[in-house]
Order: C-alpha cells, then sequence, then structure tokens
C-alpha cells in the first residue's frame, strides 16, 4: 500500500510541474522468449509463452534544454500490469501476474502533423506473485527445480524491470491520437536471489493517447520556434572526460547453495564527448566477485577446486558508448578479460572428464583470452563465463564533480550482479 501511495505521488508531482501533460492507455501482447527454465515449465523445448498486458502512463515535457537536445522528448512514469502466461493448459498459473511502476523517457526520432515515431526506453521495478518460494513446497525447496508446478524462472517477488519500445503516433483531432509499438521487456532480480533467469517478453502493442488542446498547440509551437540557445555549434562541442568509479553488489550462484556473495567492481574511464547528447569511451574494470574461492558447499555448480581469493579478481578492458541528457548519461559497455585465473578453474559440468579431473585435484585447464563456449548459458551455474562481458551503465551528476551511478554486469543474456555506487569526474 505505501508502494502505491509513493507512486501516486510521484505521478501527481510530475504533472504539476509539467508544461505539457500527456495520457496514454496501452494494450499489450507477445510471448515471453523460451530458455532452458521455461522450456522445462512448459514441457516444450524452444516454446515461445503467450503473455498479455496493459498499462497506463503519463509523460509531460518541462522546458529544460537536455530535452530539447534530445528533439523535445518527453519524460514520464508508467504503471504496468502484465498476465505472464497465458492459454497454457496444466500450467496456466505457474507464472502468475505482475505490477511494474518505472520511470521512461520518450525520445521522437520524427515528428510531424500526421506522424510520430521514437524510441521509448525506461528503468523500474516489477512485482511478480509466482516465485519458486510460492510455487515449491518447504518439502521442496533447495531440494526441487524442475518437479511439475514450480516456477523455475523467478526467485523473488521485487525484480528490476526494462522495459524499451519503438513507438508510432497518429494524430487523428483534438489531443488525441492511436499509436502502435513493439517492445522488449526484462525482468529479473540481478542474481540477487536463485533461481534468476527472469523473463524476456517481445510484444506489440495498441496505443490510444489524450493530450489537452491548448497544451499540445502550445508544445507545437515551442518546438518548431528555434533559439540560439540550441544552436548547431554548440550541438557539436567536444571535449575529454574522466571518470573513476566504485560500486558494491551481492549475488547468489546458484539456488540449493543458498550463499550469497560480496561483490565489487572498479572503473577509470575516459570519454571524448562527439556530441551534447552522445559520448564515446574506453576504460579499465576491476572485478571483485566473492564467490569464487575454495568454500563449503558440496554442489560441484558452486564449488571451485582449489580456488583461493586470488581467483576472486578479473580485470578487463571495455569499449563504453553513452547517451546523455543533461546530468544523465547511460550507455551499453562490451568488455573482454584481460586478466581472468577463475577462467581455469571453472569447467563446464557438461565436459564431465575435464570436470572430474579437476574435482580431483587434476590440471588446471589452460585457456587464452579468446576461446570457444557457450554463449548464451555462459554465466549461468556450473558453465564458464567466457572472455566476453557486457554491462549497462546509468550515472547522474552531482555538485563538486561527484556522480552516483548503478551497473548491470553479465554475459549477455546472465546477469552476474547489479551494484551501485559513487565516483568522481574530470
Amino acid at each position: 500500500m505505501r508502494k502505491n501511495i509513493l507512486f501516486i505521488l510521484l505521478l501527481w508531482a510530475g504533472c504539476a510541474m509539467a508544461m505539457d501533460i500527456d495520457y496514454r492507455l496501452s494494450l499489450r501482447g507477445g510471448a515471453i522468449m523460451p530458455d532452458g527454465k521455461v522450456d522445462a515449465m512448459v514441457g516444450q523445448k524452444g516454446e515461445w509463452v503467450p503473455s498479455a498486458g496493459a498499462e497506463f502512463a503519463v509523460s509531460f515535457a518541462p522546458d529544460w534544454q537536455a530535452l530539447q537536445e534530445w528533439h523535445g522528448a518527453r519524460i514520464g512514469v508508467a504503471l504496468s500490469y502484465w498476465k505472464l502466461n497465458c492459454e497454457l493448459s496444466g500450467s496456466d498459473d505457474m507464472m502468475g501476474h505482475a505490477i511494474a511502476p518505472y520511470a521512461f523517457v520518450e525520445i521522437p526520432f520524427y515528428k510531424g502533423p500526421h506522424f510520430e515515431i521514437g524510441l521509448r526506453p525506461g528503468l523500474g521495478c516489477s512485482f511478480i506473485t509466482k516465485t519458486y518460494f510460492n510455487t515449491a513446497t518447504p518439502e521442496q525447496q533447495y531440494k526441487e527445480l524442475q518437479a511439475p508446478g514450480i516456477n523455475q524462472s523467478v526467485g523473488s517477488v521485487f525484480n528490476f524491470y526494462f522495459p524499451e519500445a519503438l513507438y508510432m503516433n497518429f494524430p487523428i483531432k483534438r489531443g488525441w491520437s492511436l499509436g502502435l509499438a513493439a517492445g522488449w521487456y526484462h525482468m529479473s532480480n540481478g542474481s540477487i536471489i536463485q533461481p534468476n533467469s527472469g523473463y524476456n517478453i517481445f510484444t506489440g502493442e495498441l496505443l490510444l493517447r489524450y493530450r489537452p488542446e491548448e497544451e499540445a498547440s502550445a508544445q507545437s509551437t515551442r518546438q518548431h520556434v528555434p533559439t540560439k540557445e540550441y544552436s548547431l555549434e554548440k550541438l557539436r562541442a567536444k571535449k575529454c572526460e574522466i571518470e573513476f568509479a566504485w560500486s558494491g553488489a551481492a549475488r547468489q550462484v546458484y539456488y540449493k547453495d543458498r550463499q550469497t556473495f560480496f561483490c565489487s567492481e572498479i572503473q577509470v574511464a575516459a570519454y571524448w564527448r562527439a556530441h551534447r547528447i552522445f559520448r564515446l569511451g574506453g576504460g579499465v574494470d576491476i572485478f571483485y566477485d566473492g564467490s569464487y574461492y575454495d568454500r563449503d558447499t558440496k554442489f560441484g555448480k558452486t564449488y571451485l577446486k582449489g580456488a583461493t581469493q586470488a581467483d576472486c579478481w578479473r580485470v578487463g578492458v571495455s569499449i563504453q558508448p553513452e547517451f546523455v541528457m543533461g546530468h544523465f548519461s547511460a550507455g551499453f559497455h562490451f568488455g573482454v578479460y584481460l586478466y581472468d585465473p577463475i577462467k581455469n578453474r571453472e569447467v563446464s559440468i557438461k565436459d564431465q572428464e575435464a570436470h572430474d579431473a579437476l574435482w580431483n585435484g587434476g590440471v588446471l585447464a589452460d585457456k587464452g583470452i579468446f576461446y570457444n563456449y557457450d554463449l548464451l548459458k555462459a554465466g549461468s551455474a556450473g558453465y564458464p563465463d567466457g572472455w566476453l562481458y557486457t554491462q549497462i551503465s546509468v550515472r547522474y551528476r552531482l555538485p563538486y564533480h561527484l556522480f552516483v551511478h548503478a551497473t548491470m554486469k553479465a554475459h549477455l543474456t546472465k546477469v552476474e550482479f547489479v551494484a551501485a555506487g559513487l565516483g568522481v569526474y574530470l
């Protein structure tokens, strides 16, 4: 109840400060992408699980320079509802429902009198009704994952929510418009609690929007009157920036292990500000993952024979394209490990011969910087991480050259941990 009240207050505050309010009602239909856990739950490999939902959103366009640089972008808040699986006999309620409040930015690529197209990225949280712990009986918990009726994909009610959509609007008259959208929506808890394969939902969407006529008219006039403040020369300003950041997190590896481990990251990066809304960077990433050492557990998926604290450290280099909106920056980083001692101990359990040899004190593997591995399973319990890592990074600048930031480190499809911390920029 308190979360609902807080959301309503934030929504009201946003609308109160708005210069141009937009109301949107959406209906969605799509499917959850198959993976090993979803396949096991529905009993068929490669099965796309039908899913449906609805959403109410309010967006507004305060007269901020950062939004003008993005072609009159809008910011807003939304509340989504999801029926996570539909029309699946025998498992119709296994995945349950979800409520997801989130904030978003609506960025138009093109605006005309009869058509608008743009991108709508967002960030928030989702609350899922069906998890491993309320679908497995007390006797099954920590013993079974694939028993009938158990949710194998989600280990917690709270999950992070990443909604990304491409939208189109077709104005009708008097502030009303119809629209279409296609999107990808991700729900997972960032490996804070296992199991955590999460859901990836791909949908189509029907939109009905209303913008009060006089406000829409004022916004249209403002967007078509260029000012010297947003001149092309200023938009092409270039400069270099250096940033130092630290972040911390906690994660679990395997649901039967029932252990939580401390994780941390240090980042040093340099950026070239190619445009007011874009910067390109590169840097060094130092990771500490406390799950990588010899510890007391009977599960081969999390037990690394002979590993020491030295194996908890990894160092990589990454390329970091990021978009900038005022004090915010966000991007998707691609990295390669240069120092990764754990890769020679983390032998896939599917390679049974090598796994048994290492388990019994055999010779470590000898992998170079680049080597073959299962890209889609990397980061799962019992599989090598691989040499490629990815990160989603979001930062907000504060006074005195400080910033707060959050990162989601992954191995393409599998999240390793979600971290938050502080940094300084020069």
